[in-house]
């Protein structure tokens, strides 16, 4: 029994030591863990309400894009833009930022589909910020309607993207009703012959 309690009360040897130190070590890494996971847990918490935000504004985005849609006819199906930097050190030293946008976009306004190509040159100095589009290429499907491509290449030479969009959408709304005319009068005549015969 003596030997039992000499060995509880002994002094600790090297590898009592170094696992005594271990543990210790062990545990500082444990607190530093359980630290770095709470920190962790508050940036994917604070991720999570963000990100909760960006769903709420595309969602808030796709139905105004969808009241668009719904009331000018024209969707939009593909959408990319690249920016470029061009701002030079001569123009940072001025606080001039130059910035140029380049959008790519792909539609239709009900049978007529189209696809846009612009750039949109941004420069801001300390006062105002300008946008001027530098380049309209307007794509379109060829169509049974000349009278589009003179609105087309109008746009294009003014450079003028409401123009397009207004011109679009008026065209093929008064393509519409010119067919919904043609149409009542088509089956207007075959009833007024069904009836005089």
């Amino acid at each position: 029994m003596s030997d039992e309690n000499h060995d509880n009360h002994a002094p600790p040897s090297k590898e009592g030591c170094l696992t005594m130190a271990e543990v210790s070590s062990v545990e500082r890494s444990r607190t530093r863990g359980q630290k770095s996971l709470q920190e962790i847990h508050q940036s994917d918490t604070g991720e999570w309400a963000a990100s909760k935000d960006l769903r709420g504004h595309l969602g808030h985005l796709e139905s105004e894009l969808l009241f668009l849609s719904t009331l000018t006819g024209i969707n939009i199906i593909n959408y990319s833009m690249k920016t470029e930097d061009l701002t030079s050190t001569e123009n940072t030293e001025k606080s001039i930022k130059k910035v140029l946008q380049r959008h790519r976009l792909s539609g239709n306004c009900h049978m007529i589909t189209f696809q846009l190509e612009f750039q949109i040159l941004e420069i801001q100095n300390k006062e105002s910020l300008s946008s001027v589009i530098t380049d309209l290429n307007i794509i379109m499907e060829p169509t049974e309607y000349s009278e589009l491509s003179e609105f087309v290449s109008r746009a294009e030479d003014r450079r003028d993207l409401l123009m397009f969009f207004r011109s679009l959408h008026f065209f093929v709304e008064w393509c519409e009703y010119r067919k919904c005319t043609f149409e009542h009068f088509k089956v207007g005549s075959k009833v007024f012959r069904f009836k005089c015969m």
